[in-house]
């Protein structure tokens, strides 16, 4: 189980460094176009982005962060800067420093090169958004990441599953149980392969779940509704019951004093005497 572990990261790593170009020149032109020989990634920059994979592999995102942060110090091009950039970030959201993610995603936004680490930019910033509980702002920019992402590869179909649910997670949040629903569905429906299947049909079937337990809350507010408006009911009438029998106490109490002032016993007015 371990070795398939460290396969499965080891092939992660080599998915997402696929991108990297350090056979630039300084201008930003491929090797081959130029007469120019091309630039050759710094010792210093190799050294400190390798570490920083390592330990990102070994989940020691803090350390891995100070190791990246060292590599875009040391990066010669663009394209070294933004795949340094880029890793301090997916470090820093795994560590759970949200905030420093975002602000080193729009870092990452303003360097120059890098271009294939910029298009994962919305995503990486909606689910850092998810995690702040900015769930509206996550979802614009997960939806647009998703929309513009072409099913045409299994590494597309990943990335766009995943964007759409960590859409569907947003609007669960936000208690819109039914959109959220119709997201999880559609990847069910349109994307079975995908490593977000199991988690949403997972979630298709806690929306029922919640949804049920909604309407039987639902029902037990009404019958307390209406329990209370029986009991409000009994309670006012005995008011009104006690106000007459208190008025008509008041009246008698009354005509006999009046009795009384006229030297008629009431009493003996009963007596018949």
């Amino acid at each position: 189980m371990k070795n398939r572990k460290k396969t499965s990261f080891l092939f992660m790593v080599f998915l997402l460094t696929g991108g990297m170009v350090f056979s630039q020149n300084g201008s930003g032109a491929v090797a081959g176009g130029s007469a120019e020989a091309p630039a050759q990634p710094s010792t210093t920059f190799s050294s400190a982005f390798q570490q920083g994979v390592a330990l990102y592999g070994q989940g020691k995102w803090i350390d891995a962060a100070v190791k990246f942060q060292e590599a875009e110090r040391a990066a010669v091009t663009g394209d070294e800067r933004a795949e340094a950039v880029y890793w301090l970030c997916l470090a820093q959201e795994a560590s759970g420093d949200f905030e420093g993610a975002i602000r080193n995603l729009t870092v990452l936004e303003q360097i120059n090169g890098g271009a294939s680490r910029k298009v994962e930019i919305p995503y990486l910033k909606g689910r850092a958004f998810y995690s702040l509980g900015r769930y509206d702002e996550a979802i614009v920019l997960l939806k647009d990441y998703a929309d513009r992402t072409p099913a045409d590869s299994a590494d597309a179909i990943a990335r766009k599953s995943a964007a759409l649910y960590w859409t569907g997670e947003c609007l669960f949040a936000l208690g819109q149980l039914d959109a959220a629903q119709d997201v999880f569905f559609m990847i069910t429906q349109q994307y079975p392969q995908s490593v977000k299947y199991e988690a949403s049909v997972y979630r298709i079937a806690l929306i029922y779940q919640k949804k049920v337990e909604q309407e039987l809350l639902e029902l037990l507010r009404q019958s307390h509704e209406e329990a209370l408006k029986t009991i409000e009911e009994y309670q006012r009438r005995e008011r009104s019951y006690t106000q007459a029998l208190v008025m008509y106490q008041k009246r008698i109490a009354a005509l006999e004093a009046r009795l009384r002032e006229a030297g008629i016993d009431a009493s003996a007015a009963d007596n018949g005497e």
